[in-house]
């Protein structure tokens, strides 16, 4: 019964094997048939965009054939244009040719018969000089001599009235002339005083700017050569000196002080030295300022901070860098409107009292010492002759001279532009000091107190007190002998004496 049971089940497991194997065997080729498909369909996608690539070559391929044939044809036909143009240049050149042939005849030809017209009026004239017994010069001069007898007064009358409209019309271009130049300019005319104002925060700084027993106010005058004026007016001091340029130091100097709020001698000549020194940038940068917005160019180093300087210095009261800028543009005017050359006018009308910016310094009028700044600098002959004939000190080569020298005259008798007596007042101070510092062992010398003062600051190590007593007494006597002016003048000679030694 087992075995029958076992062999069942044998049998059983066999079938089942065989089974199973048949049944592997078909889901097998299923599959593979199945891949083959995909495989097939994937070929026959790729084959039918490779297709439509290679039909979209061919029309690109042929669009690109037709477009070269295209510029063929274009260029065949500029080609074609091109020689047309050439054939018809070279029948035009052939044409001129024979038309300058044409001309050089003619022109032959009618030099030809101008020789014959000459020869048969050389013969004329023969002819009739031997028929009148007269040369051609001496019948000119009887019928000049004749016409002249009949028409001498018309003559007359015609020529000088000729000259009144001449003379007239001259006039009125001038004055036109001058006019329009002035109209083109339109600067202010201020005149520049001797005092300078300095506004403070309250009148409590005035104790403090007096010092004890007048030490900061004794030590600030000695430092700038300035008076510090201070009166009732509220919160308000009063620089007073007839050179700008101290005034402008003194000024800063003062402001600086009072925004340190430490003032005492030992410092107030430590503001002042520094500000001095930067003193020599500022002028720089003042001559640079003023060429830039004139829009001059071509002048040397060397002058521009002469022309700082210009800001700093007065002409019968009229500020010499405003004044020189009112030449410059009335030149500049008078020579567009005349022909000159209107850059040299400008350039140089700025520069024309150039010698007033060291006629402190160096002996000469200020014509000559420009002059001399001029040749020194290499300029031209133009220029020299500019600056040194402005005034007729030398004769003028050039019409820019006369222009400038006009433009001058223009800006000097403005209403208002100059005060004479302020000049005279300006020249007396500056004669002051400079007798006294001519002095041997003067140190500085200022004048103060509108010329009533000269403060002169002595060498305590070679000049001794009887020493400073005699000095005091000389430099007087030289100022009463060369100087007017009213009243009396104080000579305040200070001799001080100062030690100072380091702690290490």
């Amino acid at each position: 019964m087992n075995i029958y049971i076992f062999l069942s089940l044998l049998v059983g497991v066999i079938w089942g094997g065989i089974g199973s194997y048949f049944f592997i065997q078909m889901k097998q080729k299923e599959s593979g048939n199945k891949i083959l498909k995909d495989a097939e369909d994937k070929s026959k996608d790729v084959i039918s965009r490779a297709e439509a690539i290679a039909t979209s070559l061919r029309k690109e391929i042929e669009d690109a054939r037709n477009d070269i044939k295209e510029r063929k044809q274009w260029a065949l036909e500029i080609e074609n244009r091109l020689a047309e143009k050439e054939q018809k240049i070279d029948r035009k050149y052939e044409e001129l040719e024979g038309k300058q042939n044409e001309l050089r005849q003619k022109e032959s030809s009618l030099d030809d018969k101008n020789a014959s017209l000459d020869r048969k009026q050389s013969e004329m004239e023969g002819q009739l000089e031997k028929v009148a017994k007269l040369s051609t010069g001496e019948a000119r001069e009887i019928l000049l001599s004749a016409t002249e007898e009949r028409y001498e007064k018309d003559i007359v009358s015609l020529i000088e009235k000729k000259k009144k409209e001449l003379k007239n019309r001259e006039a009125d271009m001038a004055r036109e002339i001058l006019i329009k130049s002035v109209q083109q300019y339109a600067g202010e005319v201020t005149g520049e005083t001797t005092q300078t104002m300095v506004q403070l925060e309250s009148d409590d700084l005035k104790w403090k700017i007096i010092g004890k027993e007048g030490r900061n106010i004794i030590a600030f005058e000695k430092a700038t050569g300035v008076s510090l004026i201070i009166d009732d007016a509220p919160d308000t001091v009063f620089l007073s000196s007839f050179d700008l340029f101290r005034r402008y130091i003194a000024k800063k100097s003062l402001e600086d002080l009072i925004a340190d709020k430490r003032i005492q001698p030992a410092r107030i000549e430590e503001i002042v030295e520094k500000n001095q020194q930067d003193a020599d940038k500022l002028i720089y940068d003042l001559g640079r300022k003023t060429i830039d917005e004139m829009g001059i160019i071509g002048i040397p180093e060397e002058i521009i901070p002469l022309i700082g300087k210009f800001r700093f210095r007065t002409s019968y009261g009229q500020n010499i860098l405003m004044h020189s800028k009112e030449v410059a543009y009335i030149a500049e005017a008078i020579a567009k409107l005349i022909g000159a050359d209107p850059v040299l006018a400008l350039k140089w009308g700025l520069l024309h009292d150039l010698g007033k910016a060291m006629d402190h310094d160096i002996e000469g009028t200020h014509p000559e010492i420009g002059g001399r700044i001029a040749r020194k600098y290499g300029l031209d002959d133009k220029v020299t002759n500019i600056i040194e004939g402005h005034h007729d000190d030398v004769p003028q080569i050039c019409i820019e001279t006369k222009i400038v020298q006009i433009a001058d005259a223009i800006s000097a008798v403005r209403p208002g532009a100059r005060r004479m007596n302020v000049e005279d007042y300006v020249k007396r101070i500056q004669e002051m000091e400079n007798i006294a510092m001519s002095f041997p062992g003067v140190n500085k010398a200022y004048a103060l107190s509108a010329g009533r003062e000269v403060r002169v600051f002595v060498d305590a190590d070679t000049i001794s007190d009887l020493d400073a007593e005699k000095r005091a007494r000389e430099i007087a006597v030289q100022i009463e002998a060369n100087c007017n002016y009213p009243g009396e003048v104080k000579i305040n000679l200070i001799r001080e004496k100062r030690v100072i030694e380091y702690a290490k």
